[in-house]
């Protein structure tokens, strides 16, 4: 006979699935680490914190380079190290300065995306492994079937044999659906802290004046690198 249902939670259904919730299992835990380390790196990050902007652009505009790289190495936020680096390169090699910038920062938006196309691909795979279970499980059902004498098939044992392979595909979509909405909201934030970047290497270059590097810096001439 079937095994009554009706009283189960959805965890005890799971342990009902067989060998293909195994990977399905493997997905949820890799996609639950993944959305747990980027979320503990974004917070670390500060990136809501711009109060050091303000700093720096001040100590720029002043041509006190030194003062803004100071600044911008208190703060953990990535935009901060892009200007950093900038404004390192600006008084040493002006005509480097921008190229600086677009690398530092791309490598900034890289460490951010480290591990997020994982959730995108666990979003994908995590249905699929869950389909294949269930048509290798209805596939045994059918075949233990075939031995049956004509007209003495088992509806009860028919319908476990059913819903016990349809759980490995409801439990793909219950990773899936966490995991690419976890990507997309890592995904945003991402893009957020690249314009993030870019917004302040554009306030960086507009704020440096046209005149000469002040004294005590290494540099006597304009940082000829902005636009």
């Amino acid at each position: 006979m079937a095994a009554d249902t009706t009283s189960w939670n959805l965890a005890e259904l799971l342990t009902h699935g067989g060998w293909a919730m195994a990977p399905i299992y493997l997905c949820s835990l890799i996609g639950l680490a993944v959305t747990v380390q980027r979320w503990v790196v974004l917070r670390a990050a500060r990136l809501d914190d711009l109060t050091w902007l303000d700093a720096t652009m001040s100590a720029v505009s002043r041509n006190d380079l030194k003062r803004a790289v100071e600044h911008c190495l208190a703060s953990p936020h990535p935009a901060a190290r892009t200007l950093a680096a900038m404004a390192a390169t600006c008084i040493d090699r002006p005509d480097r300065a921008e190229a600086e910038a677009g690398r530092v920062g791309s490598l900034e938006v890289q460490r951010l995306e480290r591990f997020v196309g994982l959730l995108s691909f666990i979003g994908r795979i995590a249905p699929l492994l869950g389909l294949l279970g269930t048509v290798i499980g209805m596939v045994r059902l059918f075949i233990g079937l075939q031995s049956a004498a004509p007209g003495q098939v088992d509806i009860a044992l028919l319908s476990a044999g059913i819903w016990q392979a349809l759980l490995t595909t409801a439990a793909g979509v219950i990773v899936a659906v966490p995991s690419l909405a976890a990507h997309a909201w890592l995904a945003s934030r991402v893009d957020a802290v690249a314009l993030q970047i870019h917004d302040a290497v554009e306030r960086f270059l507009t704020a440096l004046p046209r005149g000469p590097i002040a004294k005590g810096h290494h540099l006597g001439q304009t940082c000829e690198g902005r636009r």
